[in-house]
């Protein structure tokens, strides 16, 4: 297992970190709310046209080729920023999904050009596939891929999706009509589901990492008795408990990042669970403490602190719920006893 990243991975996210200051400066992201879609357009076009979005695509098939933990570091970025764009959804776990347990080789050529896809979910992963009706991330024009709990796949149409009011705007949710889902690659659905916890987790540990910066620098700059705030020890310890949750969750979603692509199936559900469940909460208690250090702008809709906080609510529940990493080691436990 590797926890460091190479001096290559080190550059790529200096490379997006540097595409995406450039991208989401200024409030941008907030305006995204209420720009028809352009700004998630315009960011999805820059990832597309940096290969970015093929990262997980064999090269024969238009991609680059490159590793889970390539794509782990991208989407940590993207989540840093609060990217409107759908990468883990895309780029990530339809990826996963369709290379490890499809294979749709004309879908992932489709994807490395930039065709968005959604990973539908039913009400729960453990209920039939019959009952998919959630798009996750859903973007207009994008086609389907199932999973449900037996392993089966199939890229669809989205006939009949209508946008849903839910609870993160910058991560559009689509309700769908019924679809059935058809073959069966047992393995190989584990461990896209694996991957595809791990990206969530990746995106979840940026957005803790971004929640700690803008507290921080909040801290810095806002006095209170004639003093910043921040040589407070109360908002100091606030800073250093989201200071813990942060390099942690990057440290478990490097671990991760490498293992669920390398190991056997079962070691890598075994670390994505672990990745996912611990960044999810991580990401969570660290967007609520970046509020209590910003205070009463923090819950305005003038900052980006509520956005943070609903999208790391919306992948913490992604792909299964926020519970099922857990259920799944408790399952495998009891396999072995």
């Amino acid at each position: 297992m590797r926890f460091a990243l190479t001096d290559d991975q080190l550059a790529l996210g200096s490379v997006v970190n540097d595409v995406c200051a450039q991208l989401f400066a200024d409030g941008a992201v907030r305006e995204a709310r209420d720009d028809g879609g352009a700004l998630r357009a315009k960011a999805w076009s820059t990832l597309v046209e940096l290969d970015l979005v093929g990262l997980l695509v064999p090269e024969e098939l238009g991609g680059a080729g490159g590793s889970v933990t390539d794509a782990c570091v991208v989407a940590e970025v993207l989540g840093k920023h609060l990217a409107p764009v759908p990468y883990v959804g895309t780029a990530i776990a339809a990826a996963a999904m369709l290379r490890y347990a499809g294979p749709e080789q004309d879908a992932l050529s489709g994807l490395a050009r930039g065709e968005a896809f959604s990973v539908l979910l039913g009400r729960h992963l453990e209920e039939p596939a019959a009952e998919a009706q959630v798009a996750f991330d859903w973007t207009d024009g994008a086609r389907g891929v199932l999973l449900d709990p037996d392993g089966r796949v199939r890229v669809v149409d989205l006939p009949g999706t209508t946008l849903l009011d839910d609870i993160d705007p910058l991560h559009p949710l689509g309700r769908i009509r019924p679809v059935p889902a058809i073959g069966a690659l047992e393995d190989g659905a584990r461990r896209a589901r694996a991957i595809a916890w791990t990206g969530a987790a990746a995106l979840l540990t940026g957005l803790a990492a971004g929640a700690l910066d803008q507290a921080v620098e909040y801290a810095r700059q806002r006095e209170q008795y004639g003093r910043p705030i921040g040589s407070f020890q109360a908002v100091q310890h606030l800073c250093a408990d989201m200071l813990v949750d942060v390099e942690t969750s990057r440290s478990i979603v490097h671990g991760a990042s490498w293992t669920v692509q390398h190991a056997p199936v079962e070691e890598a559900e075994r670390v994505a669970s672990a990745a996912k469940s611990h960044a999810g909460a991580a990401a969570v208690r660290t967007c609520e403490s970046a509020i209590q250090v910003l205070g009463g702008i923090g819950v305005t809709l003038e900052h980006d602190a509520h956005l943070r906080l609903r999208t790391a609510h919306l992948h913490q529940a992604a792909f299964g719920g926020a519970d099922a990493p857990l259920l799944l080691l408790a399952a495998r436990a009891l396999e072995r006893t």
